[in-house]
């Protein structure tokens, strides 16, 4: 029981307060932590709103409070998802509602969860962009904007199945041999990549982790990084949490500057470095709009792995549909425009420009450089690559090399 009030806890603070899920399941610790179902719970609870919050249009005819609709949506996944009777989950719902101070809604809360169990179960909306909408889990706007730039193949890509493995790769100075050896003498499941591994339970190389010999890092975050080709110094413009810097320092034996906007960022990348013990990192605090007179033609490669929409990473950041608006969504494609336009400058004569994001929508990715190079005669396309999910071991991520002539 005390779990699921803690799963309550952490979706009042993804719903009412924008929290990052993530930082909502951390924030409230054991038994949430330690608890798979009530854990399972609260991803399952975001990644199903558009179809839960239509059901809850469905059965009520006005819209409950939020903090209501939080326990209707916990009671709606536990009613679908768990092995528990209905009569029992729903007697779950209603003592969390009164042991988080709502027990004022009970009554409310039991007969819509009652009248869910019955005929909620197999409401769709019989609109095609709201189907679809909800077959997603994005808003409508959203599903409009894939059509709208993917055309038919938006619906491919909007109800693939979504799943994310958990990619590790060794540091260079261990070797993917030693690698695989330590994960079968640990009988841990695991699929060989170009990188490192895809592993079924990160616990099984905590040691490795601590210790510098290896670290979680994406496949297709380890493919961008292939893009580079013996760069003499690299500028990593948006770098935080630091492992692109990371990489690209230990693979080529070169000096990286890694800059995030916010210190506390910084700080994740240098603690990142000390934990591999890459020393050739320089970390700075750099609004990377602002352009530095001193960097400028002084690098062969510059990483600019832009801020971006997310909307590739959606397996394994579900909350990414609660936090993303229309406006926002313009803000950010300004944003990279911006940076692009000051990265370039950094760039030396013969040098690389590598722009990357964890975005699938063109007007993030292949669009914008288009646009970019019609502006910049002296930079040309070298190769460009779409990452789709299924290659890139669940989500999807874009880059563009360009050379500076």
């Amino acid at each position: 029981m005390k779990a699921l009030v803690q799963a309550y806890h952490a979706l009042s603070d993804i719903y009412l307060k924008g929290s990052w899920i993530s930082e909502a399941i951390k924030k409230q610790g054991a038994p949430l932590l330690e608890s798979k179902g009530s854990y399972r719970l609260v991803y399952g609870v975001v990644e199903h709103e558009y179809l839960y919050e239509y059901r809850i249009s469905r059965l009520v005819e006005k819209s409950p409070k939020a903090a209501v609709k939080i326990l209707l949506k916990m009671g709606m996944y536990l009613l679908d998802e768990s092995t528990l009777p209905d009569y029992a989950a729903v007697n779950e719902i209603a003592d969390t509602a009164k042991k988080v101070g709502k027990g004022g809604v009970c009554a409310f809360v039991n007969a819509v969860l009652r009248r869910y169990a019955k005929e909620g179960k197999t409401l769709y909306p019989t609109e095609p962009d709201l189907l679809l909408s909800v077959r997603a889990n994005l808003p409508l706007w959203l599903v409009k904007r894939y059509q709208k730039e993917l055309g038919a193949d938006a619906e491919k890509r909007l109800t693939a199945p979504r799943s994310v493995k958990t990619h590790v790769r060794p540091a260079f100075s261990f070797g993917k041999k030693a690698l695989y050896k330590a994960l079968s003498e640990r009988n841990a499941t695991f699929e060989k990549t170009e990188y490192g591994a895809y592993i079924g339970e990160v616990g099984a190389i905590s040691d490795l982790l601590k210790e510098g010999k290896a670290t979680v890092m994406s496949w297709g975050s380890a493919d961008i990084c292939s893009a580079l080709d013996n760069p003499e110094n690299l500028l990593d413009l948006c770098a935080a949490p630091g492992g692109k810097s990371v990489y690209i320092a230990e693979k080529f034996g070169i000096k990286v500057i890694a800059c995030d906007l916010y210190e506390h960022r910084a700080t994740l990348i240098r603690a990142y470095a000390e934990r591999m013990k890459v020393k050739d990192i320089q970390v700075c605090v750099q609004d990377g709009r602002v352009l530095r007179e001193e960097w400028m033609d002084a690098f062969s490669a510059v990483l600019l792995d832009a801020p971006c929409s997310g909307l590739g990473s959606l397996a394994s950041n579900p909350d990414i549909v609660l936090n993303r608006t229309e406006k926002a969504f313009a803000d950010i494609i300004n944003t990279q425009k911006q940076l692009l336009s000051v990265a370039c400058r950094y760039v030396k004569k013969g040098g690389v420009l590598l722009y990357a994001t964890c975005s699938d929508l063109p007007s993030e990715n292949a669009d914008l450089v288009r646009e970019f190079l019609q502006a910049h005669a002296e930079f040309t396309l070298e190769k460009q690559r779409y990452t789709d999910p299924e290659a890139g071991g669940g989500e999807s991520y874009y880059y563009a090399r360009m050379r500076k002539q």
